[in-house]
């Protein structure tokens, strides 16, 4: 189904055709389809790969997902002395684990509640739309699993490649803005992984419990969650705008030297709350890259 933005007239739009970062990302975060068409074929041993093809391989999905998260390679990982942050499943585990009840109707609804012009109108209720999701799907893993372990990791690597991805933007009148802030819903979750580790903390038999809460309570607590700290939208348009001018003012550097360099040039003010959470999350990630900063110091918990 063809969806056009909120405030769409029905003409076509030239401008909002060259703008297709939006629909680029969710196309690259969108669930895989399943393919039937080779399972009538007989399989053929030779076409199968050896155990010492693959040496030294098996991690290759894992950075790749974590790699399209945050904008960063395995190699800068390693460069900067860290770890694999989450393993594909785990991402994956996270991005299923709500209801998939949203819908571009919802969307719609969301984005008619803001007077903006598109493509901005698409990208703030991009956000909003992400917001509930990932509160829901937060809430959901820590029902289940009793921990908030993935979903802060996850949080960490939606923040880092706000910046890191800023590459990718959208014009309007002259202004770039960042598609991946859309994205960093890190303080959508943080929120959700507070209540969560609320709930889990009562008494088992608390009606308020975790673990006591349906799938539709946990709905709406996750709709609270996100109403009540999503960004307004001349803020979230500000972020998104100065994410991706920093970003393209520290190109001509190494990868490694990015994130601290916007800061130090001021291009990143840490007066802003959504700076000092990426800030946190480059010193809980990739920590070898920021720690000079005195800045960074400041944002340690």
């Amino acid at each position: 189904m063809t969806y056009m933005p909120a405030n769409h007239d029905g003409a076509y739009d030239p401008a909002w055709n060259r703008n297709q970062k939006i629909l680029e990302w969710l196309s690259r975060l969108a669930e895989p389809g399943l393919s039937f068409e080779n399972l009538d074929r007989p399989m053929d041993v030779h076409e199968k790969t050896s155990v010492e093809q693959t040496k030294g391989m098996s991690l290759s999905d894992d950075w790749q997902m974590v790699t399209n998260l945050c904008g960063y390679t395995a190699a800068d990982f390693m460069s900067a002395g860290a770890n694999l942050p989450l393993t594909a499943a785990e991402v994956d585990h996270f991005r299923r684990n709500h209801r998939s009840t949203e819908s571009h109707v919802s969307r719609d609804f969301l984005m008619a509640r803001v007077d903006l012009p598109s493509p901005l109108a698409e990208l703030y209720g991009l956000y909003l739309y992400r917001a509930r999701v990932d509160a829901e799907s937060t809430l959901f893993i820590a029902q289940t699993t009793g921990s908030t372990r993935v979903a802060r990791v996850m949080a960490d690597l939606l923040a880092i490649g706000a910046f890191a991805n800023g590459l990718e933007f959208i014009n309007y009148l002259g202004l770039t803005y960042s598609v991946p802030s859309a994205f960093d819903t890190s303080a959508i979750i943080d929120c959700a992984n507070f209540e969560a580790s609320r709930r889990l903390a009562l008494q088992p038999d608390h009606p308020s419990h975790l673990l006591k809460l349906t799938p539709d309570e946990i709905g709406v607590l996750a709709t609270n969650i996100a109403e009540r700290n999503v960004m307004k939208a001349t803020d979230f348009l500000d972020k998104a705008n100065m994410l991706t001018e920093a970003r393209q003012d520290v190109t001509r550097l190494p990868t490694c030297q990015h994130f601290a360099t916007a800061i130090m040039e001021r291009d990143l003010p840490m007066q802003h709350e959504w700076v000092s959470r990426i800030c946190s999350a480059h010193m809980r990630i990739l920590e070898n890259w920021v720690v000079g900063l005195p800045e960074a110091k400041s944002v340690v918990h």
